[in-house]
């Protein structure tokens, strides 16, 4: 097999060449891993493969002022009339999205779903023109029997939920919820446990059901009153037939996938609701914390990559907007607070808070805040990639214009590798500022992508069995746009490895990197992220985490032998621990939370710390809580899948929804009162006062929380 590089001119390049390296060049891939067929059947029918949805966060398009936006409703014209041929058969504007906000010109980042042939009309030259996306971002596929494409504008139903005044409502965005944990029901009159505290709940793997209460774009949604019929009818002797609930809820169903999280001892979404919202059925307050369960779609979750996610957490957000309307406290409506927990994130992005994801989130903050005078707060995790090796910072300068850098390719990895190296801001980027050479294992000669005003395209081929050259990889250079105003080179890499035959993949091994700045240059530095794809726990095995290395970099003390968590003061490689930060969760409005260690208060190795490239934010996390009991006793115990059973887990995503738990209380007690993720450091700050056992500020944020632990009783009594 033979490589070759091949360079795009700029009118041959794709807009945005992510998109298109995920839609085309892993298409055999992708393929192979969900069954489908490539080849059309005839000139009028899509192949399996073309006929696929995919979730999608774009931007929208500026209107002829330059300032408004274009309309989603004109979004849909723009695809009915595309000069190729009609794609609004291949465009799905989701349900949840009302009239008005189809009118409204003050869009920035959306949600649509949308088959391969409007995704690469949108990432043709003329795209933003034509179709009105200015730029793309896109999901691995859906399970086709998930989606309702037949969907319109979802009209509102009418449905009010009183609640009291001193009701929090908590809302988790996860995978794997048994939503039929005893820790989420409560007695009803002749003591059977058999009234939720879950009123909505949507399972983006459901399958759509045309008499539903409320209808979804994609999955199920399931109202309270649903749910407790169902757990009505498998009560037997006051014992709940958990795995029969689970059947006819969807959420085990082998027929349909391999993956059945509710059917595991452990799942994540499981624990993390537990921890954020779940009490015994005899607890008082547990009737005043009502929960919204979102259930992420098992394809995303499964992929490990974890930016494939970010576009169900936008629907997922408008998801629980919408229900929010339903509460009414007194007859008033949007006067119930809310409280959400997102326990999942990647290592990509600008980390800036100017990527797609971060404005998204903030933007749906800010709706929310708008709609209502009682708070919305968001909870996010820092992240457990602080010992991965996936992030890097070259600084050139004129004593040292070069730098060289190994990219580590692990063999038998599944999943895609993906790199960016971003520059400062700068604008513009001035021809030949800076250069990156790529060198494939095995050989010897580079290749080299310059800087500069205009884009640049490499693709990477390998010739198959067949004699036919395909593209294994793609090495990027994309000038500054706004908001971000920031260059980066890119590089995407097929797996390097497939059960099915699907050859030839990537070269496994060391890639070389070489950063070179011109003379004339100013001293710059160069943040590089390398993408998260290992395998989730659960999960069959997957990805294999690729990582970087320079020679320079200590994995562990000497003498000893101990893992080093931190930074030296005087680390001299250019792989670093710091920085490591949760890439979706360096926008202005979530809170953010690191972990610890119970027992001797030490920050937890894995817990990923800033410093962010966001001014308007602390430089790391904004607080830490619990991640672990115990060196010994590693995470903390939460739900198990089924009924009265208690788990341990341990991550940040543990962290995070103890917090989430604890604002609800701090909000229940006074819900008029602002509460925002400044509240959240100032709670931090005053449990955990300055001295000389206080990590640093971009490890732990305000400081190391004093929350009660949960369950953590069962494990010993002094907790």
């Amino acid at each position: 097999m033979a490589l070759s590089w091949t360079e795009l001119a700029p009118v041959d390049q794709p807009r945005d060449p992510l998109a298109d390296f995920a839609v085309n060049a892993m298409a055999r891939f992708t393929a192979a891993d969900l069954d489908l067929s490539t080849e059309n059947p005839s000139p009028e029918r899509k192949s399996e493969y073309d006929d696929q949805w995919w979730l999608a966060l774009v931007t929208v398009a500026r209107g002829d002022d330059k300032v408004s936006s274009l309309t989603i409703n004109e979004l849909v014209r723009k695809a009915k009339d595309h000069y190729t041929k009609p794609l609004d058969n291949d465009l799905l504007i989701p349900g949840e999205y009302d009239g008005a906000f189809r009118e409204s010109t003050d869009l920035d980042v959306i949600t649509i779903y949308a088959r391969r042939a409007y995704i690469n009309a949108v990432n043709e030259q003329d795209g933003e023109d034509s179709l009105g996306i200015e730029s793309i971002e896109v999901s691995f596929p859906l399970d086709s029997s998930t989606v309702n494409p037949s969907i319109t504008e979802i009209a509102p139903i009418e449905m009010d939920l009183a609640v009291s005044d001193q009701t929090v409502v908590t809302a988790v965005i996860d995978h794997g919820i048994a939503i039929a944990h005893d820790l989420f029901r409560r007695e009803n009159a002749t003591g059977a446990l058999a009234l939720s505290r879950i009123d909505f709940f949507l399972d983006m793997d459901g399958t759509p059901d045309p008499n539903a209460p409320i209808q979804s774009t994609v999955g199920r949604v399931w109202t309270r009153d649903e749910i407790e019929q169902i757990l009505s009818t498998n009560l037997h002797n006051g014992l709940l037939d958990e795995a029969n609930v689970y059947r006819a809820l969807g959420l085990i169903d082998w027929r349909r996938r391999s993956i059945n999280s509710c059917a595991h001892r452990v799942s994540h979404g499981t624990h993390v609701t537990g921890l954020a919202a779940g009490y015994d059925a005899e607890d008082a307050k547990g009737v005043e914390r009502r929960i919204i369960a979102v259930q992420l779609p098992t394809r995303l979750v499964a992929n490990t990559m974890g930016q494939w996610l970010q576009q169900a957490l936008e629907q997922a957000l408008t998801f629980i907007a919408r229900q929010m309307e339903h509460y009414t406290v007194g007859g008033a409506a949007q006067a119930t607070p809310l409280v959400m927990n997102f326990s999942f994130g990647n290592f990509m992005g600008p980390h800036d808070g100017t990527s797609r994801i971060d404005r998204a989130i903030d933007g749906n903050l800010s709706k929310m805040a708008a709609n209502s005078n009682r708070p919305r707060v968001l909870m996010l995790p820092s992240g457990n990639g602080n010992l991965s090796r996936c992030h890097a910072i070259v600084n050139l300068t004129n004593a040292m214009p070069s730098k060289e850098l190994d990219w580590n390719l692990q063999p038998a990895d599944r999943s895609a590798s993906i790199l960016t190296a971003w520059l400062p801001v700068m604008t513009p980027v001035k021809n030949g500022t800076v250069e990156m050479q790529v060198t494939v294992p095995g050989f010897s000669t580079p290749h080299t992508i310059i800087a500069g005003t205009a884009p640049g395209l490499t693709l990477l081929r390998d010739t198959n069995s067949s004699g036919v050259k395909v593209i294994v990889g793609m090495v990027v250079y994309s000038p500054p746009r706004f908001p971000t105003n920031r260059g980066r080179f890119e590089i995407y890499l097929v797996p390097t490895d497939h059960p099915v035959d699907v050859r030839p993949v990537a070269r496994a091994g060391a890639w070389k990197l070489r950063f070179t700045k011109a003379t004339s240059a100013s001293d710059l530095s160069l943040n590089i992220w390398v993408q998260r794809d290992d395998t989730l726990p659960g999960f069959p095995q997957f990805g294999r985490q690729s990582y970087l290395s320079d020679g320079l970099y200590d994995r562990f003390s000497r003498p000893g032998g101990a893992v080093i968590s931190d930074d030296a003061l005087d680390h001299d490689s250019a792989v670093y621990r710091s920085g490591m930060i949760n890439g979706i969760a360096c926008g202005n409005l979530p809170a953010v939370i690191a972990g610890y260690v119970r027992s001797d208060r030490k920050m937890a190795a894995y817990s990923a710390g800033g410093p962010t490239l966001n001014a308007f934010r602390l430089p790391g996390p904004d607080a830490s809580a619990t991640s672990d009991d115990s060196v010994v006793l590693q995470g903390v115990l939460s739900a198990g899948s089924s009924s009265g059973s208690r788990v341990a887990m341990n991550g940040t995503s543990v962290s995070a929804p103890q917090v989430a738990r604890w604002a609800a209380d701090q909000i229940a007690l006074s819900p008029a009162t602002p509460f925002n993720r400044a509240s959240v450091t100032a709670k931090a700050l005053n449990d955990d006062t300055a001295g000389m056992d206080k990590p640093g500020l971009t490890r732990t944020g305000g400081g190391r929380m004093k929350l009660g632990s949960v369950f953590g009783d069962l494990r010993w009594s002094e907790q």
